[in-house]
């Protein structure tokens, strides 16, 4: 199930720190969704609408993490298709709210270069060069536009079914 997440569901055992995230996040442009399944979460994901306030234009994917249970039991595990989901979810919401020509980005995220291949050829987001993230630290911006987004989330359903509302 996906659906926004809360303060409780914040791990604190992940790679990046939710919780501190959660403390910092402007929720009147932002959103953190989770993926929950037999009631673990499972992955996260926090977007952003901009531009903020006014109608937006893109989605910008500002943190995405899966993991195989929450708060500490592991194991190795890709993303897919906890992450392609989230994606997914948040790409509908760009369709749905942004308004955007056929040739500007709807989606961007950037990410770092262990997750490269990933973006670029399980996700199908387009490529489009580094860009510094912070001093000495490197990122590598991708996008969807408005079509190629289209296109994963019918590839998306296609493959893994239509999620269904729940009351519906």
């Amino acid at each position: 199930m996906l659906s926004p997440a809360t303060n409780n569901d914040m791990p604190t055992n992940w790679s990046f720190n939710w919780f501190n995230l959660w403390q910092n996040t402007d929720f009147d442009c932002q959103n953190i969704v989770k993926l929950v399944y037999e009631g673990k979460v499972w992955g996260l994901v926090r977007y952003g609408l901009y531009p903020y306030p006014g109608s937006p234009k893109f989605l910008e994917i500002e943190q995405i993490e899966a993991h195989p249970t929450s708060r500490g039991e592991r194991a190795e595990r890709f993303m897919e298709p906890i992450g392609k989901w989230l994606i997914w979810y948040a790409t509908k919401v760009a369709l749905e709210l942004c308004q955007t020509e056929t040739d500007e980005p709807l989606v961007v995220l950037v990410a770092l270069d262990t997750a490269l291949s990933y973006y670029s050829n399980n996700v199908g987001m387009e490529y489009l060069g580094s860009v510094t993230i912070a001093p000495e630290e490197d990122g590598y911006a991708f996008r969807f536009l408005r079509k190629a987004a289209l296109s994963f989330c019918n590839q998306q359903e296609s493959l893994r079914g239509v999620p269904k509302l729940y009351g519906q």
